[in-house]
């Protein structure tokens, strides 16, 4: 999902509804903010030697405790400026970044939001690390493993 997806999704739900994102541990803390969205550009190098580049965005935020959830209408708000104001943010793979008690944050997948029960739910789940090389021989089914044996493949060397 996009920052841009995010807004048309949230656009054609009630503004007066609360946001409520939620994690596998529980409800993000009522009263949370929003602390940045941002973009970055990022090149990195795999474990089979392969410089790639590309962008994405986070949304950070910080654990609430009281004063009620954020309602879609004021988030939207908040994400639409954002995306006017920095450029490219609005097209870029988007994360959220967000520990409950604000103590070892944790980076997650948004869901697409969701009309449930008088307010607007946004799962996150949580990102796990992968190796880039085993997932490409997965899906093209080759037999030789990556991060098995050296030998097998070219990948973590």
């Amino acid at each position: 999902m996009t920052p841009q997806m995010l807004l048309e999704t949230l656009q054609t739900l009630p503004a007066d509804l609360p946001l409520v994102f939620q994690t596998a541990e529980g409800d993000v803390g009522d009263g949370y903010h929003v602390t940045e969205f941002k973009l970055a550009q990022v090149n990195s190098i795999d474990c089979g030697g392969r410089l790639t580049s590309w962008r994405e965005a986070a949304l950070q935020l910080l654990d609430g405790h009281g004063g009620g959830h954020m309602n879609v209408g004021k988030f939207s708000s908040i994400l639409g400026q954002s995306i006017t104001r920095v450029t490219g943010l609005g097209e870029s793979p988007l994360h959220v970044e967000f520990a409950h008690e604000n103590r070892g944050m944790r980076i997650y997948e948004i869901s697409r939001p969701r009309l449930h029960e008088g307010q607007v739910g946004v799962d996150l789940n949580e990102i796990r690390a992968h190796c880039k090389p085993a997932l490409e021989h997965a899906a093209t089914a080759e037999t030789a493993g990556c991060c098995g044996s050296a030998s097998a493949s070219s990948c973590c060397a």
